[in-house]
Parts: structure tokens; sequence; C-alpha cells
């Protein structure tokens, strides 16, 4: 759809410059004036579409995609053609690789895959869920639904994900504020403490001699210090990426006390509110597992699903095989052996994902109330620390110490 420039006047003589898509000249023109402004000039721009692109964040967050989800479900409800409904989202879409993976689906289907095959031809823009959730919509003939299932599921996550975070700046912030605390003194304040006490002629404390000793060696090695520091964070960053690495950490993260609870009540809330979603959608139960274990990001618990779905291809019911699992809390068990006997597998799974989001609610309180005066602690002792080291040389002299 072309755009075009336009100076208008409203009613009361105030002159407005703006842009607007419209069909043609005249189809922009009529509307214009039905609104009562006096035109002054229309153009046709052809770098006014380009200028709209370049205001487009590049990568695709969980919100662009919610609102796709949200906005595609929308028009299909009405009885939109896909074709159609993507061209009108594609106009609302605010991610440029969103927008171009969009525009190679709708050139797709103008091809003649179905809508299914056009998303699995962008696997990096649409997983597994996608792909797997819009087959049981199209198979089905609820594909509406499922859009609507998957903007539910994508926004749950994404205001879960936010809670965590939002929980844990705080904590983030005062430990930066400690290192940076600590910084200033080791560089800037006792340097200025040692000079003064090179003007009292008599032998410094011991607990004071080695913090001028440890600020000595900062200062002259801080760069050193600095680079090591980040070499360390990408070391950590490869062995995270490796499985080994991966295994070995989450193994030694969830014997923490709270940070650990919290880490497996994250990896049961996503794993359950993602099954309930695909079998709520029609996703046969060896299909659905299969993709909520590749969608978890622990390697540990997407391991142990793999071995749920096995016992389970082998005859083993479902909720007996996620207690042989271990992972699985007896409340979460007995929801879905609920699930079983009344045959409301998604339904009873929506309900352990409620609970555990309850539970990652009151873990991230939980470990927001213990960081805070840990970090706070940490803080007071190591700067208390430092003032009494520089202090100490002061109260020796005014007491005739020598």
């Amino acid at each position: 759809m072309p755009y075009y420039e336009y100076e208008v006047r409203d009613k009361n003589g105030k002159l407005a410059r703006r842009r607007a898509p419209a069909q043609n000249r005249q189809e922009l023109v009529g509307a214009l004036q039905k609104d009562g402004l006096v035109i002054i000039s229309v153009r046709q721009t052809a770098i006014i579409a380009e200028r709209y692109r370049r205001k487009l964040h590049r990568k695709a967050k969980t919100r662009d995609l919610t609102l796709f989800a949200k906005e595609f479900a929308i028009l299909i409800e009405n009885g939109v053609a896909i074709d159609e409904a993507l061209e009108v989202v594609l106009k609302e879409v605010e991610s440029r690789d969103l927008s171009d993976a969009l525009k190679g689906v709708k050139k797709d289907l103008e091809g003649g895959f179905t809508f299914r095959d056009s998303i699995a031809r962008y696997p990096n823009m649409f997983g597994t869920f996608w792909r797997d959730m819009i087959d049981a919509g199209e198979v089905s003939g609820q594909l509406p639904f499922v859009m609507r299932q998957i903007e539910s599921f994508l926004k749950s996550s994404e205001d879960l994900k936010k809670k965590v975070i939002n929980a844990l700046i705080y904590p983030a912030l005062l430990l930066s504020v400690s290192v940076i605390a600590i910084s200033v003194f080791l560089l800037k304040i006792i340097p200025i403490f040692k000079g003064l006490f090179a003007t009292f002629g008599s032998k410094l404390p011991a607990y004071t001699q080695i913090v001028l000793d440890i600020s000595d060696v900062v200062r002259k090695y801080f760069a050193s210090i600095a680079l090591a520091v980040i070499v360390m964070v990408i070391v950590f960053k490869y062995i995270l990426s490796t499985q080994t690495g991966r295994r070995v950490f989450e193994n030694a993260f969830m014997r923490i006390p709270v940070a650990g609870g919290l880490f497996l009540a994250l990896s049961i809330q996503k794993f359950s509110s993602t099954l309930g979603v695909l079998l709520e959608s029609g996703i046969p139960i060896i299909k659905a597992l299969e993709v909520s274990g590749k969608t978890s990001e622990s390697l540990i618990f997407s391991k142990n699903i793999e071995e749920v779905k096995a016992k389970v291809m082998a005859g083993v019911a479902f909720s007996e095989a996620l207690q042989q699992s271990g992972l699985f809390p007896p409340i979460a068990v007995q929801l879905v052996l609920v699930g079983e006997k009344t045959g409301n597998f998604g339904g009873m799974l929506n309900e352990v994902s409620k609970y555990y989001t309850e539970v990652v609610d009151t873990a991230v309180t939980r470990f927001t109330a213990l960081m805070e005066p840990l970090v706070l602690m940490f803080m007071a002792v190591i700067i208390g620390s430092l003032l009494i080291a520089m202090f100490l040389p002061i109260f020796k002299l005014a007491s005739g110490g020598r």
C-alpha cells in the first residue's frame, strides 16, 4: 500500500503536515475532506515506508509474538482469510525479524504451502511449540482457538518472567553499589589515608597495614584484575554452553536453599503450562511430552521428561512416570492422577501451572527477602572493616600510643 504525505488546515486554520497509507490519492482526499480538513497538498512518497521500517526494532521479543498471536486470532475468528490476516498484522508488527518472517510465511502461503508448513520454514522465529500447535489447529479446524491458546501461554510466561526479573533488580542493584563502594575505598580513599599515615612516624597496626597492601595491589594490578574477571565470565558462559558444564551447574544450583527451590518451581511451572496448552489443543500426549521437553530451559529437567515420555510409551501411567522421575512433588503428581481418572489432563495440568505460579511468587519473595539483608550485611561488614582499619592508627595516636 502506497504512503502519502499531505498538508492540511483544520477548522481553526491550524496547519498540519502528516503522512498516511491509502489505496490511492482519491481515497485519501475523500477521507480528509470527510474529516472537515482543508487540503493544501497531497503527494505520494516512496521513502515513507522505509522510514517507517527503520523505526522497527530488530529482534522479536515475546511481547511481539504475543501481539501477533492476539491480532491474528481476532482476524481469523471474524472470518478473515489467513493471507489477508497476515497482511493486516504486518502493518502492526514492530519487530523487523518478525516482519520478515511473516512476509516469508505469506509468500509461501501464496505458493501453495499450508500455514503449518509455512511457519515450519522459519524455525528460528517459530519453534516446535508453534508448529505443532498450528498443525493441531489446522487438522481440527480450531486455528482461532489454538492461536488464543498460544497468546495466553506467551502472555503468562512473559508476566512470570517479568515478575522474577523485577524481584531480582533490587538485590542486584545493592550488590552493584557494594562493589562500586568497595572499589572506590580501595582505589581512592585508602591512598589518601596512606599519605596521612606517612606523617605519623609510627608503626601502623598490622590490620591497617594489610588493608593498605591490598589497596596497593588492587591499584597496581587493577587492569589485570578486571581482565581476569572478564575472562572468568567468558569461560563460565562457555562452560554453561556445554551439556556437561550445564548439567554440573544445574545440579549444584538446585542444591542451594531457596534458589534451588525457585529453579525447580520455574521448571515445573513452564513444563505443566506448555503441556497443558498442547493437550487442550488436541495434541497426543507423547508428542506433547516431546515438545514440552524441548522447550524446557533446564537440561536436567528436559532429560527427565524424555525418560517420562519413554515410560509412558512403554505403558506406565503418566502420573506414575512423573513420580518415578523424582522431580515432581506429591501435589503435582496427585493433580495429574486426578486428570487421568477424569480424562481432563489439560485442565489439571493448568491447575498444576497455576499452583506453581503461586509457588514461584512465594519463592521469589523469600529469595528477595533473604538477599536484601545478606547484601546489606556484606556491604556493612566490608566497608565497616575498611573504615576501622583506617581509623585504628588515628585512635592509637589519640591515645598516646607509639
